[in-house]
């Protein structure tokens, strides 16, 4: 969860959320034999290329005051017993790149990143980057995307028509507008739409969007949106049939806790990770001797169940962001440390 746009949101928060939301002992839940990939500041987003057995990595540091630069790494799965390393992508990163939620997907043939990038600058302060991966197999930073309507983007999904959908978690860059929208408990942070030539609002907006995934299931496409504020995620029907991209609002899963990035399995099955405390991931925020919990969910898309897999005070991962699962393994993310998780699947 949080770059530039959400340490705003932090400070913010601290006056609104934590009272309500602050947190006790939750039950820990632990998985025998994690073991931690070291090397990535702030990895806060993983997707998966499974055709290559690749974990991508979306790294930044973001207890520096949001000075440093972030980068993107490669985790190869592919050696089932070897020791897992994280590997820098070395390529033509844009200038202000500060990465956050990324996306992968095969867009007509080729492989293709699309990466969220808080560039800190006055014009364009949020962007989309997008890589490809070239035919001697280097990525190659291609074409930077920017639109008034990426007000404070958190996550984002892409298909392989190169279609994209930003979660925003706010729905300004102004201060005081957000200091506003936190005290009224006014939602307006949308889902920005990319058809491919132009970008449009898709007019859903909730208050702190976090997460997001589309699942197809035949003809039907669902789109999943983590709400922070309502510790839910809500369902939403992509309708194509009037010539022009809608949502259609289904329902809500609770979740108990605040969702953060949503991935799905080979199975189907989605993985979802919570933070249980705002007031703790505040204080992990601020000083990484304060532990905040992490919490991951499987939900069965079909019967809406929830399984909590795995959760922990802080002491083994602090305030944990993705869950990447993967033949027999479970990748867990955060926000701050500069580190993976990786564990046996539960």
């Amino acid at each position: 969860m949080c770059t530039k746009s959400l340490w705003t949101f932090l400070l913010l928060s601290s006056f609104v959320l934590a009272f309500t939301h602050c947190g006790g002992q939750i039950q820990e839940k632990p998985i025998a034999g994690c073991e931690r990939i070291s090397g990535t500041p702030g990895p806060e987003d993983l997707d998966l290329i499974r055709e290559t057995s690749t974990v991508i990595v979306s790294s930044h540091e973001r207890r520096n005051g949001l000075k440093d630069l972030g980068a993107l790494f490669e985790v190869s799965l592919l050696d089932t017993k070897g020791k897992l390393e994280a590997k820098k992508i070395e390529t033509n990163y844009p200038e202000n790149f500060r990465p956050h939620g990324i996306s992968y997907a095969k867009v007509k043939g080729v492989d293709t990143l699309a990466v969220i990038s808080h560039t800190l600058q006055d014009e364009n302060p949020h962007t989309i980057e997008m890589f490809e991966r070239n035919k001697s197999g280097k990525w190659v930073h291609t074409k930077t995307l920017n639109d008034p309507s990426l007000t404070s983007p958190n996550d984002i999904f892409m298909n392989e028509s190169g279609e994209i959908f930003a979660s925003n978690d706010n729905g300004t860059n102004n201060t005081f507008r957000k200091y506003f929208d936190m005290i009224i408990r006014s939602g307006r942070a949308d889902i920005t739409y990319y058809d491919g030539n132009s970008f449009q609002p898709l007019g859903v907006p909730v208050m702190l969007g976090n997460g997001i995934y589309i699942r197809k299931k035949g003809n039907k496409e669902i789109l999943y949106r983590s709400v922070f504020a309502e510790q839910a995620i809500r369902l939403y029907e992509v309708d194509r049939s009037a010539g022009k991209l809608n949502l259609k609002y289904l329902e809500s899963i609770d979740i108990g806790a605040g969702p953060d990035n949503i991935l799905e399995d080979e199975n189907g099955m989605l993985w979802l990770v919570a933070h249980d405390s705002t007031y703790k991931f505040i204080r992990h925020s601020m000083n990484r001797n304060n532990l905040a919990p992490t919490r991951v969910f499987k939900i069965n898309p079909e019967n809406k169940e929830i399984t909590e897999v795995y959760a922990n005070e802080g002491a083994e991962i602090s305030a944990g962001s993705t869950g990447l699962v993967f033949k027999d393994k479970l990748l867990i993310s955060q926000v701050f440390e500069d580190f993976l998780l990786v564990c046996p699947r539960p």
